[in-house]
């Protein structure tokens, strides 16, 4: 209880009143007794002064004993203010803040420190020991770490608070996060600060989730331009290389990338010239690197290059808004291989063409030629001699149509006169398409017989020949008109006898006549086969009774072809029949619009064909097959190495060959005969083939007893490898050689060689390097493999 320091203690009135009054009692008796002695007198005297100023000393305790109760009252007020104040000033803060003494009891925690999370609040009082605290926050359920099992969560977080070695982190429930940090004072206890920092380490999940995108971006990113199947480079704003491709790595193999990343164009420039690249700067390389870099930045357009492996790559340079440079380079060497054979080709044709133009002008007829589109492109000195009014020199070029219009407006062809444009029209109209001889009459009294024939590339070729002999001598041929009835009464009855069938189909597409060959050619069809009918009727009634085999289950796709090869008539049609038998129809289209047709039994003819493609093809197979052993002989190995070698050297794959002899084989066949020599030949050759594992991989029989294994896109090692498994292989199967000097059973000798195919060299080298290694294999003591090493 609090004091007013205006009053006194209770006991302190009464003693001093006592001490005063007794002690002056006796100092007045002293002095007014005249009775006692003055030693005894004196003696009184002393004792009332003593009394009196031991009153006087009370007093003054007494008041300063009232003094220092007052002052200890308002230091315990001011103590317990000062205390809600710091309070007050704790709870403003975010973080939990708590201070534990010595004895780690709780002397000092604001609201914040109370709260697991916002809105959990725990009874911690003042005097609780910290593990009691944490006890309550592990049973609180909202600390994640301390869900599973409290005790050890307990004592791992006890140990670190006795020595704390550095902030921790501490996840609660709803994916919130606190930061505790704890400090020991100096005098003994410790401070303990709790910051929620949820949204920090959400930001930092989500930067490091940014970055993991980031980077698997980048490594697609890099995956994609190294699948890219041109050769790609990316220079920064100071022409620096920044990024290159897998590809471009195998095209300078002189600058590996992880030393060619952050130099320059020119820098790099420099480093090709070293090395002789490219080809066109030798001689003159300051020349050529000043135009380079002038052009850097600055190219017209796309350029081609040639580079030293043989390759074409088609090079194109842009720059990006920020100053990056991107270069592409696409491989079109096979694109400039084939300009080249078409440049060839079309030498080639051009040669063709002088030599047909030579030979058109020493034809004694007049020969004029039309392309696909009816333009005249061709012809010769006995046209224009022919024609002497037209100069086709100035007609070369045009169209059939102009020409004909320019005749007629010559006045050229009387029979044009009062019709020409029907006459143009009607011309136009069987212009290439006749099927018989045109008899034009000119004005001067000439007849000009016209046979026009159009090729399989749709040109028109026109021959001309002056008929005026002989028109001249058509009143003779009338006079043997009764001759000639006679003549076509036996065409008639030849036609009836032909061993060919013959039909004739007027404009509008029906049978006018056939022979009895004809009817007895299609005999499902024969009930259909009568003048009137239509040649698709005659067709769609076969077709749908089986007669045609190809026409079975398809019969309308068939049966439209059919009708529009029949209208077309410009080539033979093969029929296969269901009997077994096979049919060729010729058909023509005759002036007055019909179509005749012929058909012949070509069975027996069909059947030697065939026999005879089988023949081939049995002979194609055996010309590139060895007799003995059933794989490929030496000209097959010849063939594919020319084609591997090619093709190997356009893609810049390698080619290994395995050069492969039998050891001692004289001696076997001298001990087992040539029977069991030739069985041992296929045995090896069996082996071989089972060590081909693609089908561009070739085992053959080189001669003798020597075989080869040709080995595309097999570097020098996996060939090493197939060697080794052959040899295994024939020494598990055993096969006895008892006069063999170096080992009782069958061995083999082998020279290994590879080579990246390049421009300039042939495909013997390789041979000739494995025959090399095989030599050395032969000369060690045989059963063993050699490899090529070429000379330094």
């Amino acid at each position: 209880m609090n004091s007013s320091p205006h009053r006194e203690h209770p006991l302190a009135l009464p003693v001093v009143a006592l001490c005063g009054t007794g002690g002056l009692g006796l100092l007045v008796w002293a002095l007014a007794s005249q009775a006692l002695e003055p030693t005894a007198r004196t003696a009184v005297a002393a004792a009332g002064l003593g009394l009196g100023v031991m009153a006087v000393l009370w007093w003054r305790l007494s008041q300063q004993a009232a003094a220092l109760h007052a002052a200890a009252s308002t230091a315990q007020h001011e103590a317990q203010r000062a205390t809600t104040q710091l309070s007050a000033t704790l709870n403003i803060l975010p973080d939990g803040l708590a201070i534990y003494d010595a004895e780690d009891r709780l002397v000092l925690c604001n609201a914040q420190y109370r709260e697991v999370v916002a809105g959990t609040t725990m009874p911690v009082e003042y005097g609780m020991r910290f593990e009691d605290v944490l006890r309550q926050a592990a049973d609180s359920g909202e600390i994640t770490a301390a869900q599973q099992d409290t005790e050890t969560w307990l004592a791992g977080r006890m140990a670190r608070h006795r020595s704390p070695a550095g902030p921790e982190v501490q996840e609660v429930r709803g994916d919130r996060w606190m930061h505790i940090t704890e400090r020991h004072l100096e005098g003994g206890g410790v401070v303990v600060l709790r910051s929620d920092i949820t949204d920090t380490v959400h930001k930092e999940r989500a930067l490091k989730q940014a970055l993991d995108d980031a980077g698997r971006a980048e490594r697609r990113l890099r995956e994609a331009v190294d699948a890219m199947p041109a050769g790609l480079d990316i220079y920064d704003e100071h022409d620096r290389l920044v990024l290159c491709n897998s590809f471009m790595a195998n095209l300078r193999p002189h600058l590996p990338v992880h030393t060619s990343l952050g130099k320059t164009y020119e820098e790099l420039l420099h480093e090709g010239l070293k090395h002789g690249i490219p080809e066109e700067a030798r001689g003159q390389e300051a020349l050529w690197l000043a135009h380079e870099m002038a052009l850097r930045g600055h190219r017209p357009g796309p350029e081609v290059r040639h580079y030293p492996n043989g390759a074409w790559m088609h090079m194109h340079e842009s720059r990006t808004p920020s100053g990056m440079t991107v270069v592409v380079r696409l491989d079109i060497s096979d694109l400039i291989e084939q300009r080249q054979k078409v440049e060839e080709a079309r030498q080639e044709s051009q040669r063709i063409r002088q030599l047909l133009e030579r030979a058109v002008e020493a034809l004694p007829v007049s020969i004029e030629i039309f392309d696909e589109q009816d333009r005249l492109v061709l012809y010769n000195q006995q046209l224009s001699r022919m024609y002497p009014h037209m100069d086709y020199a100035e007609h070369l070029g045009k169209h059939f149509a102009d020409i004909l219009r320019h005749s007629v407006k010559q006045g050229l062809v009387p029979s044009a006169h009062g019709r020409e444009e029907a006459w143009i029209a009607e011309r136009l109209s069987e212009h290439g398409s006749r099927t018989s001889n045109l008899v034009q009459r000119l004005a001067d009294g000439r007849w000009i017989n016209i046979y026009e024939t159009r090729t399989p590339e749709n040109y028109v070729v026109a021959v001309r020949l002056d008929i005026t002999d002989l028109i001249e001598q058509r009143q003779a041929l009338e006079a043997a008109q009764d001759a000639a009835q006679q003549a076509r009464q036996l065409l008639q009855d030849a036609v009836e006898s032909l061993p060919e069938g013959f039909a004739l189909f007027d404009a509008d597409d029906k049978l006018v006549v056939c022979n009895g060959q004809y009817r007895r050619l299609y005999p499902i069809s024969a009930p259909m086969i009568v003048p009137g009918s239509t040649f698709e009727q005659i067709a769609r009634y076969g077709a749908e009774r089986g007669q045609y085999l190809d026409a079975v289950g398809n019969e309308e796709q068939w049966l439209a072809q059919r009708v529009a090869d029949h209208h077309a008539a410009q080539h033979s049609v093969l029929q296969r029949l269901t009997d077994g038998r096979w049919v060729q129809a010729d058909e023509r289209r005759t002036p007055q619009g019909g179509i005749a047709g012929v058909r012949t039994d070509v069975t027996q003819l069909v059947r030697k064909e065939q026999e005879l493609a089988a023949a081939n093809a049995q002979l194609a197979l055996l010309s590139t097959t060895d007799g003995v052993t059933g794989i490929g002989n030496r000209r097959r190995f010849d063939e594919r190495l020319a084609t591997e070698w090619l093709r190997c050297g356009r893609h810049l794959m390698p080619l290994s060959v395995i050069l492969i002899d039998i050891d001692h084989f004289k001696l076997y066949n001298d001990h087992y005969g040539h029977l069991a020599g030739d069985e041992c030949l296929r045995r090896v050759a069996q082996l071989l083939q089972s060590m081909t594992r693609r089908a561009d991989e070739v085992a053959a029989r080189y001669g003798g007893e020597e075989f080869v294994l040709l080995l595309p896109d097999v570097t020098l090692a996996d060939a090493v490898v197939v060697a080794q498994r052959c040899m295994d292989n024939l020494r598990d199967a055993a096969l006895p050689h008892p006069r063999s000097p170096t080992a009782p059973v069958l061995t083999l000798s082998m020279g290994i060689a590879s080579v990246m195919p390049r421009a300039g060299t042939g495909s013997d080298t390789l041979v000739q390097a494995a025959d090399a290694a095989l030599y050395r294999a032969k000369n060690g003591g045989r059963n063993r493999f050699e490899v090529f090493e070429p000379a330094d």
